[in-house]
């Protein structure tokens, strides 16, 4: 496939969708002389659900894309510790190697921000529109049909379109993006915004495991944390006429919430899903692409997905640039995808893995306790579980930890 000559196009990439994912592309393209058009049917600054924990490998792809200095100006902390909870035990460990660190930004900040750095490097921008279909030329998409919300509709030609548009991704549906990998529909998650809460002396990302639900916190701004619960499939029905009620008793059982949660107040309502779909989409087609959860999306227990969405976005602007300087479609697009289920697989794995996983019982861990009773007993047993690492991973996993080891 050529880039389309029935009729002349007005840009290079119409974006559909215009966060994370879409904005980023934009931004990258734009930046390299593309001429760019992104649109979405929102208003910005606007909000959207989000897993917001970023974590170091992905806070680089912040400063290259040179936001990271503006997050950190709208009041977002670095968070240089990761903390793990089992049932009542607790590992503390770095957040990243060394001078590395994640950070938790709301997205009505981020998307914005990434937003403004997309119209800098000169995309065009044009808010409250929505994309009403495709236009085909030959069976090739060459454009879409973009209504102004309130306003007029008009056909805009580009030399190809990318959906950015989400898991439910109407741009992804008009082509019959074909899913593979399909697997069952996550846990519902239920979080929200809290003032008032008593943060640990150092910003920390915590998780808690128990009782066959996963508990959140991560630290925001000074005095704002967003506290998630992640419970079980059978129990959402129980859950979603009463969210608020529920998320503060269930909460509060977590180790140290009794106290550190006690004086936290809502800003807002308790935000939520049923759960979330995991699957692959092919990624490309004559005249097409996707990429974030259009392309690829999974459950967020694991926190990945603002990550994906970035990484996702470079390879697939990279593939881009390099198809509009004459390079051929299919083996640029098709290189991209096997580049893109490359990096996400082991992700993918470890988060279905993990959506999936049940507790054992409280007791099971006993013979543990007893050992981390004795600090020296504590450092021998840390000192063995290199040792052990492979008799508990999977090779995707041990594969994804040796390229974490190597930045070390």
């Amino acid at each position: 496939m050529r880039p389309p000559t029935l009729a002349t196009p007005e840009y290079d990439a119409l974006i559909v969708g215009a966060r994370v994912a879409g904005a980023t592309v934009a931004a990258r393209l734009a930046e390299r002389g593309r001429k760019v058009l992104l649109v979405d049917r929102d208003e910005f600054p606007s909000d959207t659900i989000s897993t917001h924990a970023i974590a170091f490998n992905a806070v680089d792809s912040l400063r290259r894309l040179g936001v990271l200095d503006r997050i950190e100006a709208a009041g977002f902390r670095r968070i240089f510790r990761h903390r793990a909870w089992v049932d009542d035990i607790c590992i503390d460990a770095p957040a990243g190697p060394p001078g590395t660190y994640s950070i938790a930004p709301r997205r009505i900040v981020l998307d914005q921000i990434l937003l403004d750095r997309a119209v800098e490097c000169g995309a065009e921008l044009r808010q409250r529109a929505r994309v009403d279909g495709l236009l085909l030329e030959s069976g090739t998409v060459v454009g879409a049909a973009v209504q102004q919300i309130g306003g007029e509709k008009r056909e805009v030609r580009a030399r190809v379109v990318v959906g950015a548009d989400g898991k439910q991704s109407q741009v992804a549906q008009w082509v019959g993006a074909e899913k593979y990998d399909e697997r069952p529909v996550g846990r519902p998650i239920y979080y929200g915004y809290f003032n008032g809460f008593t943060p640990l002396a150092e910003p920390t990302i915590e998780l808690f495991f128990g009782s066959d639900r996963i508990g959140f916190c991560f630290p925001m701004r000074p005095d704002e944390h967003c506290l998630i619960l992640e419970a079980q499939p059978e129990d959402f029905e129980r859950i979603r006429h009463n969210p608020a009620d529920w998320f503060r008793d269930e909460f509060s059982t977590l180790p140290g919430m009794a106290d550190r949660f006690r004086h936290a107040r809502l800003e807002g309502r308790m935000l939520g899903t049923r759960g979330v779909e995991n699957f692959f989409r092919k990624p490309y087609g004559p005249g097409w692409a996707l990429t974030g959860d259009a392309g690829y999306v999974k459950d967020p227990c694991t926190g990945y997905g603002i990550g994906d969405a970035l990484l996702q976005s470079f390879l697939i602007a990279k593939a881009l640039g390099g198809w509009l300087d004459g390079a051929e479609w299919e083996s640029t697009m098709e290189a991209y995808t096997q580049r893109r289920d490359t990096a996400m697989r082991p992700l993918f794995e470890q988060t279905v893995a993990a959506a999936a996983a049940r507790d054992d019982s409280y007791r099971e861990l006993d013979p543990l306790r007893a050992v981390l009773l004795n600090q020296h007993d504590v450092r021998r047993v840390v000192r063995a579980l290199p040792g052990l690492l492979d008799q508990v991973f999977e090779p995707m996993d041990r594969f994804r930890h040796a390229v974490i080891a190597d930045l070390y």
